[in-house]
């Protein structure tokens, strides 16, 4: 707490207000429109894989916050919290912390995956911004901090062992894997967001194998069609939170199919509108 006491003492109302806005880059939605552009728009295989590893990221923090359990700092002092909305955004238990995990599980992998030296400055400097407002905000201790980085580059390490190790499973036990066993661990031992995280993880995967989306097309072309991609996933999203009964979101498999979905409006639809209206290039040859 004596950390989080002293970064306060250069709290002002316009830091709070920026501190919030930088943490809204750990929030689900800007991950949503940040690996559906990623995949529609920059490169398909880069933003499967980003996609993949966040998702598998995230069910792994869900799940060690169960275990840990750990109080919030504001649990212990009210007074530390700085802004209503960094607190409607802090469920759950504190260690680790989600942001710094999975700001470190995105930012770090996709600079492994960019192979550009001077995306590694930014990575870490979004990594480091993001980690520094959630203690600023009073939500985080440093303990969760630290836990939740370790935990992201620990990840991210594995990944690229497993890249570079040429390991690939047959392209039909992969999409059974995918849907299962995410949505067995969401029956099994459903978290608050399981239902959403299981119902990604198989879009993930499955979209991808149904249609094969190009990247290598004109850049307003991937333009058009990740602005699709982004509006149909939030369509899909903010439909069924208005219109689907609340018995169906709260059920496991509704949830779970509202959530696969929501990804496959964005990594199968949007990628086959593109193909219809001509934005983007046909299939072409598979790469080995």
């Amino acid at each position: 707490m004596d950390v989080v006491y002293a970064i306060q003492t250069i709290a002002t109302p316009w830091l709070d207000s920026l501190m919030t806005l930088v943490t809204d880059l750990g929030s689900e939605e800007a991950y949503i429109a940040m690996v559906i552009v990623a995949y529609l728009g920059v490169d398909a295989r880069i933003g499967q894989r980003l996609g993949v590893l966040l998702v598998a990221s995230f069910f792994i923090n869900q799940y060690a916050k169960g275990w840990f359990d750990t109080p919030r700092p504001f649990a212990l002092d009210p007074d530390v919290v700085r802004t209503q909305r960094a607190l409607d955004g802090a469920g759950g238990a504190g260690f680790p912390s989600g942001h710094a995990q999975s700001s470190s599980t995105f930012w770090l992998y996709a600079a492994v995956l960019a192979r550009r030296p001077l995306f590694w400055p930014l990575a870490l400097f979004l990594v480091l911004l993001v980690s520094f407002s959630r203690l600023y905000l009073g939500v985080h201790v440093p303990v969760d901090i630290v836990g939740g980085l370790v935990l992201g580059v620990t990840l991210v390490l594995v990944a690229v062992v497993i890249e570079r190790s040429g390991f690939r499973l047959p392209t039909w036990l992969l999409v059974l894997a995918a849907l299962a066993v995410p949505l067995t661990l969401h029956l099994l031992a459903p978290t608050p967001e399981s239902d959403l995280l299981a119902g990604a993880f198989g879009a993930l995967v499955l979209g991808p194998t149904l249609l094969r989306h190009r990247t290598d097309g004109p850049v307003w072309g991937r333009v058009f069609v990740a602005l699709i991609g982004v509006i149909l996933a939030f369509t899909v999203l903010f439909a069924s939170s208005l219109y689907l009964p609340e018995a169906v979101k709260r059920d496991p498999l509704g949830g779970y199919v509202r959530y696969l979905a929501l990804g496959l409006a964005g990594f199968l639809v949007a990628p086959w509108i593109g193909r219809v209206l001509g934005l983007v290039p046909g299939p072409g040859p598979r790469r080995r």
